[in-house]
């Protein structure tokens, strides 16, 4: 029990690092809340600082922290998909709804491809390749990051299974990485609540 409590400390914590109000701060001397969509993410980075090299870097430094998560939790606790998975998820949370910021973060989708890059890449590549379809039909970036979240897992339901259990880590089976992936996916659903409920309205 303690093993996972202290892995969803270790998310929170990594995860809630303020690395695009930071480099905002430094960079452009502005609050990233308070400019653009008000989102510490990387494209509000972009468009508040005009700078590609702060982008990127917000977008590496996020991915790193999702990296970080679970490596150090596998290294304190060995690789057990339960410590994981609660590490990932409460990585995403603490980067969406950091306490240094007054729970006003990101959309985690950097974050949680730094997660998946650890315990199964294969989830990035079905989420690339779904906001790519999706983009080239509709030309828009939070329908398709909305789209390419909701059939992500979809993608990997209809994944062979032989063909996951030479992707995956040997400790992670199909079944719980497709829980993780839509656990996930709620949550970055929950963070895009905001541009659901304008695109609904959009349709009235």
């Amino acid at each position: 029990m303690a093993d996972y409590f202290i892995s969803i400390l270790i998310g929170y914590f990594i995860g809630s690092f303020p690395s695009a109000f930071l480099l905002v701060k430094l960079t452009a001397k502005k609050d990233i809340r308070k400019e653009g969509t008000g989102v510490t993410g990387t494209f509000n980075t972009f468009e508040v600082t005009q700078s590609k090299v702060v982008g990127i870097s917000v977008l590496v430094l996020d991915l790193l922290k999702g990296v970080a998560t679970i490596l150090t939790v596998n290294f304190l606790f060995g690789n057990h998909f339960s410590t994981s998975a609660m590490a990932a998820c409460s990585a995403i949370i603490g980067h969406n709804y950091p306490v240094w910021l007054k729970f006003k973060g990101g959309r985690g989708l950097a974050i949680t491809a730094g997660v998946m890059l650890v315990l199964g890449w294969i989830y990035i590549v079905a989420w690339i390749v779904m906001f790519g379809i999706s983009y080239l039909a509709y030309k828009k970036l939070h329908l398709s990051n909305i789209i390419a979240t909701v059939l992500s897992p979809i993608v990997l339901i209809l994944t062979p299974e032989n063909i996951l259990k030479y992707i995956l880590p040997a400790y992670i089976d199909k079944s719980n990485f497709l829980y993780l992936a839509m656990c996930v996916c709620s949550l970055l659903l929950i963070s895009h609540i905001d541009q659901i409920k304008l695109l609904f309205q959009k349709d009235k």
